[in-house]
């Protein structure tokens, strides 16, 4: 069902309810007001009258003048009656009587054909007990009444069709900025995602709608251009190893070549391969890093992990003659994967190994404070040009030093994923006495914490 027909549904059904109340309102309040007079008067006269003939007025005069009043109604119908006994009586004869109860009560009551009304008022007349019935013709007040009743049952229809039909043509006139940014967003193709929906010229909700949706639509384009370059740059790097690989299988097999030969080009193929794969497997990583958005709640002890590591890469850091200055807190705990993050770890030691002359030092550093874990990995190597310093970490990156372009331009990227992907942060910058440092800071574990 359209929003349209929504609101207009409730509009009318909010409005029917308050229109029937007040209409009902109305009635009762002026059927009660317009009855309220009339009674209070009937009453007070009807008392008079009696409280007269109880202190020993003529009670044919008294029920002759009072029938004679014409400021209540056209007609008045008056009688006494004593020990069941009608003794006085004047007034229209064709009056409808009053239906009364055994026991006679002062009341206000209405005649048998809802004509006439009646007050009536029990007195005791020479010690015995007498009533005085003054009544009224009330016509003109039931048909003022019932005209009211009869204008209301016509108004109130008409003024809701008319507010139901104006409630929807509001409701149209509200939804049509939305239908004109859900007919422009239609109009706007995957191809053609540098399209913009037109700001508003009010900042209201729509305005704030347009913004989010353009917004959007910018990461989108953000996106998809990532996407489309991250494609174009896989298959570049793919490419040109297997490339080289074809051409060195097609060298060998132009001519019969000895054992060595074929040995020989072997290896060279078996290198490339193993290029190639691994440039493959950091895809495949950075892929999954993608649309990986959770991780296992597992509590690692990042200084130990840290520590695992640094021994795995001793060998290689021995025959560079590296020193390494290690400061790892012990309790430095975070949550998340295990592989990834040693993953993290490797990527920042082997960039650090790589880039660090022989005989040059690597300092490696971890704290946590205030619900953060810091890691810091620090070397002596050429460091990091100032321009490229804010776009290492983008894939297949290769800058202005030789640090960069050497590597793929994954293994930075691949870093900042799994980072993220942990809710934490990574930076890079160069140290004053030259030297590239890269600070990893994780979230701690809720243990720690």
């Amino acid at each position: 069902m359209p929003i349209r027909l929504r609101l207009t549904i409730y509009w009318a059904g909010v409005l029917t309810l308050l229109l029937v109340s007040a209409g009902a309102a109305v009635l009762l309040l002026f059927q009660r007001q317009q009855w309220a007079r009339l009674d209070s008067a009937l009453m007070e006269e009807a008392d008079t009258a009696a409280t007269a003939i109880s202190h020993g007025a003529n009670p044919a005069q008294m029920v002759a003048r009072l029938s004679e009043e014409r400021d209540l109604g056209p007609t008045r119908r008056v009688w006494v009656s004593a020990g069941g006994i009608t003794i006085a009586a004047a007034g229209d004869q064709h009056a409808d009587p009053p239906i009364l109860a055994a026991t006679v009560v002062r009341a206000i009551v209405d005649g048998d054909q809802h004509t006439f009304r009646y007050a009536i008022t029990p007195f005791l007349l020479n010690g015995v007990d007498a009533y005085l019935a003054d009544g009224v013709d009330a016509r003109a007040l039931r048909e003022s009444i019932s005209r009211l009743r009869t204008s209301l049952l016509i108004v109130l229809p008409v003024l809701l069709v008319g507010s139901v039909w104006l409630g929807y043509w509001l409701a149209g006139r509200a939804l049509a900025p939305l239908v004109a940014v859900a007919s422009s967003l239609a109009e706007i193709k995957p191809r053609d995602l540098s399209r913009r929906l037109a700001p508003a010229s009010i900042d209201d909700e729509l305005g704030r709608l347009i913004r989010a949706i353009n917004a959007l639509l910018q990461r989108v384009e953000r996106g998809s251009a990532m996407e489309r370059r991250f494609a174009a740059d896989a298959a570049h790097e793919l490419r040109t190893p297997l490339a080289v690989l074809r051409t060195g299988i097609e060298v060998v097999l132009r001519r019969d070549r000895t054992a060595a030969e074929y040995e020989q080009a072997l290896n060279t193929a078996l290198r490339d391969t193993t290029a190639v794969c691994a440039l493959a497997d950091d895809l495949l990583a950075l892929s999954r890093f993608d649309h990986e958005s959770s991780l296992s709640d597992d509590s690692i002890d990042l200084g130990e992990l840290t520590e695992e590591v640094i021994d795995t890469l001793e060998p290689l850091m021995a025959t560079k003659h590296l020193r390494i200055e290690t400061s790892l807190t012990s309790t430095a705990k975070v949550q998340g994967n295990r592989d990834h993050l040693r993953r993290v770890v490797t990527n920042l030691l082997d960039n650090a190994l790589k880039f660090t002359p022989e005989a040059g030092r690597i300092g490696v550093a971890l704290e946590s404070s205030n619900g953060r874990v810091k890691l810091r990995v620090v070397d002596s190597g050429p460091g990091l040009d100032e321009k490229d310093l804010p776009l290492v970490f983008e894939r297949f990156f290769r800058g202005r030093s030789g640090r960069i372009e050497s590597g793929k331009g994954l293994g930075l990227s691949l870093c900042r994923e799994i980072v993220e992907l942990h809710g934490g942060e990574i930076s890079a910058s160069n140290q004053p006495c030259g030297g590239a440092e890269f600070v990893v800071v994780l979230p701690a574990s809720p243990s720690t914490t």
